[in-house]
């Protein structure tokens, strides 16, 4: 086959109609073309990011054996980028759970991508929307859950305000999924920072002592300036044993011009019934010359 219609093969870019399933020899067949390809020097960065994109949907189920992924999917994790490293961590869950995958380091991996720069990252959405697949599983030890909450507290106080109501909000499902972490909330003392038990440098979350300490960075935030943050700690800080889990997609892809926007509105809306409520007409002090239309404008 020529090289375009190889990669088309392997890769296919359209949407085709379902066709009658593949014979076990077909299914090899395309396994050994896979694998020769991805062994070659003809994959440039777009194209190896579209084949992870692929890899969970579309490449895998068309395998005979799926696990002849796993040497190219470890070593797409250690070798390449953030982006490229949160598409490859999807393919290695798949062979995890659907074809019994044994790679122990799995959630130490993931664990290690949990820093400041993954917030600007490309694939920042797509990365919590796995994350909160990753952890679902209520077999997964209290020590493992802990650390991941802990982490992401710690990153609270550091990453954007836009992001901030996420990863409280993934916090707080994490706790409702995971009743035995509640103990975090529950713990109190007089000085949480001095007495923090927490590794943060331990790069095992089996050995963090996560569990052991408490989640002061959102007691912290619960004095935020933005009111969005403070109600989204305050409801953390207050969980009960009967809260369900939140919605944490309408918030993967808030931005600052989301934000502003929506603040913006808040005021609008406070403006209208305070006007609705008092009788006499009340002028607003001018705090600017032109109405503000967007942050940095």
């Amino acid at each position: 086959m020529k090289d375009d219609k190889l990669i088309e093969y392997l890769f296919p870019s359209k949407k085709k109609r379902k066709s009658t399933s593949e014979s076990l020899e077909d299914k090899q067949k395309y396994d050994a073309r896979l694998l020769a390809f991805l062994s070659s020097d003809k994959l440039d960065a777009t194209l190896y990011r579209r084949i992870l994109l692929q890899m969970p949907t579309k490449i895998i189920p068309r395998m005979a054996n799926p696990l002849l992924l796993a040497d190219f999917l470890t070593s797409s994790y250690e070798t390449q980028n953030n982006a490229s490293k949160i598409l490859a961590l999807h393919g290695l869950y798949v062979l995890l759970t659907q074809y019994n995958l044994e790679y122990p380091f799995f959630f130490g991996k993931l664990y290690a991508l949990l820093t400041v720069d993954l917030f600007s990252a490309k694939y920042k959405a797509r990365f919590f929307y796995l994350l909160d697949i990753f952890l679902q599983s209520s077999h997964l030890p209290a020590n493992l859950v802990a650390s991941f909450a802990k982490r992401l507290a710690r990153l609270a106080l550091l990453i954007p305000q836009h992001d901030q109501c996420l990863i409280i909000t993934f916090i707080y499902n994490l706790i409702v999924r995971h009743p035995t972490i509640r103990v975090m909330i529950d713990r109190q003392s007089t000085s949480p920072v001095k007495d923090d038990t927490y590794s943060p440098e331990e790069r095992d979350p089996n050995k963090s002592n996560a569990i052991d300490s408490s989640l002061w960075e959102i007691e912290s935030l619960t004095h935020h300036h933005h009111p969005d943050v403070a109600t989204c700690a305050l409801a953390l800080m207050s969980l009960r044993k009967t809260n369900h889990e939140r919605e944490i997609h309408p918030l993967l892809e808030i931005d600052y011009d989301e934000m502003f926007e929506h603040d913006c509105n808040r005021s609008n809306r406070s403006r209208k019934k305070k006007n609705k409520i008092k009788t006499t007409p009340t002028t607003d002090c001018p705090i600017n010359y032109n109405t503000a239309i967007s942050l940095f404008d």
